[in-house]
């Protein structure tokens, strides 16, 4: 099975989405948090630290899982974390990226499950 990793971004009550550019054949244009599949031997915290890495250029430590699932033939994981850094999007695998409160979340196409990861930190607070 394969693994896949991605790490929850919030700063002031808001989180950051990137916008899925048509180079993944899963959900192209769709908004989601930065992560993707592990290479070969990494561990979801590995996984996850190296995909924010290249996806936005952040620094993320993860401190908790707060989703873990199947889709298709990929185990994945979500994970709160800290970051630090300065983003800067790797523009072949991301069109755009924004901090969104939870209503403009809820108005935009989300890929995978984060709708249901939008509405969970909402109602624990951690997004108004």
């Amino acid at each position: 099975m394969i693994l896949a990793a991605s790490g929850i971004i919030l700063q002031e009550k808001k989180i950051l989405l990137l916008q899925r550019s048509n180079y993944t054949e899963n959900y192209p244009e769709f908004w989601g948090c930065p992560g993707g599949r592990a290479e070969i031997g990494e561990t979801p915290e590995q996984n996850v630290i190296r995909e924010v890495k290249e996806e936005c250029n952040l620094d993320f430590t993860p401190t908790e899982i707060i989703k873990t699932g199947i889709w298709q033939d990929r185990k994945y994981y979500r994970f709160m974390g800290n970051w630090t850094g300065e983003i800067k999007i790797q523009e072949l695998e991301v069109l755009d990226y924004n901090w969104f409160t939870f209503d403009d979340a809820s108005k935009l196409n989300l890929a995978f499950d984060y709708r249901e990861i939008i509405e969970l930190l909402y109602k624990n607070r951690q997004l108004l």
